[in-house]
């Protein structure tokens, strides 16, 4: 589509949903352009997109016409509603594998989620990057990312890779240096399957038994690469902490304090649009840091209506680093 038409769809300080090449990464502007869609605030499709029903913290989703881009709609929320039911079981083996049967009180948390997701689906196009181009490369800068180092936010993803530009990289646990030629590994998809991710909210969820991998997006010189990763998310109002079939052991303390997912969210949001000092991550809610999120987080609570767009300028002096 036409920039100018894509411009029309721009997300902003106070709609998280819509078109986007500008967004920040570890406070690093990524090499990309973007379409986030999320589930509607009132979890119907059919309803218009600008009704006060669908008033949610992400915003309003922003579609390009259906004379701009024929067919999208219907095939991107087929897409998003079978990402979400895989999504759905996927959690529920995770379930599994820690050993939590269906319809115990550590289950509830994902008969919510599959009722309450806060989930959204981002299109990225990834568009040749030429680091001998001196438009393109800045002196003294390192070479532009098309993400930089980073973990998702939400509990898992789904993401469906471009099968011709292997960009993505994924770093070694045991790698301490990710300098290191050897500590990033490129994962190749897999024609036909989509690529599973581990998310901040799973790990602090297990306690750390599931792990949110660090990840990173490669700039190609020649070629383009597209992907598509659906984040699965929790409701804005669940507390996620770990769960107590994760700490019964002597050995197994509990590693990480109650993380408010809309908090979370938000501030990751915040934090793609503006620089606010700091990225949040899990570590700020290990029960040995010192950092003031928990504080910050019960005074979000109070003021935030998750049932309007957030507004990052509203929550600034909240939400701002003051490390």
């Amino acid at each position: 589509m036409p920039y100018e038409t894509k411009l029309k769809l721009k997300r902003n300080a106070q709609n998280a949903r819509g078109y986007f090449d500008d967004e920040l990464t570890k406070r690093r502007r990524d090499w990309k352009e973007a379409l986030d869609v999320g589930v509607p605030g009132s979890r119907n499709w059919d309803a218009p997109d600008l009704d006060e029903s669908n008033a949610c913290l992400d915003g309003f989703n922003q579609f390009p016409t259906q004379e701009e881009c024929p067919d999208f709609r219907e095939i991107t929320v087929q897409y998003f509603e079978e990402c979400a039911k895989l999504s759905n079981r996927l959690a529920r083996l995770m379930a599994c594998a820690l050993g939590i049967t269906e319809g115990s009180d550590d289950a509830l948390i994902l008969d919510r989620m599959a009722l309450d997701h806060t989930s959204y689906l981002r299109l990225n196009y990834y568009p040749p990057c030429d680091l001998n181009d001196a438009t393109t490369v800045i002196p003294d800068d390192p070479p532009p990312l098309g993400i930089s180092p980073h973990r998702d936010a939400g509990f898992l993803t789904v993401l469906l890779q471009d099968d011709d530009c292997h960009s993505l990289q994924v770093a070694r646990f045991e790698d301490s240096d990710l300098g290191r030629d050897n500590s990033w590994v490129t994962v190749i998809p897999i024609s036909g399957a989509v690529t599973i991710n581990t998310g901040d909210m799973a790990m602090i969820w297990s306690n750390g038994v599931f792990r949110a991998p660090l990840h990173r997006v490669l700039t190609d010189p020649t070629k383009k690469r597209y992907s598509s990763p659906f984040f699965y998310n929790p409701g804005y109002n669940e507390l996620i902490s770990p769960l107590d079939c994760c700490c019964r052991e002597k050995d197994k303390e509990i590693k990480y304090r109650p993380c408010l997912w809309g908090y979370f969210r938000a501030l990751r949001f915040a934090g793609d649009l503006t620089d606010l000092g700091v990225e949040i991550q899990t570590s700020h809610f290990k029960v040995d840091s010192t950092s003031d999120h928990i504080d910050k987080q019960d005074e979000f609570s109070k003021a935030v209506n998750f049932e309007e767009n957030f507004n990052v300028e509203k929550y600034r002096t909240i939400l701002e680093s003051k490390d």
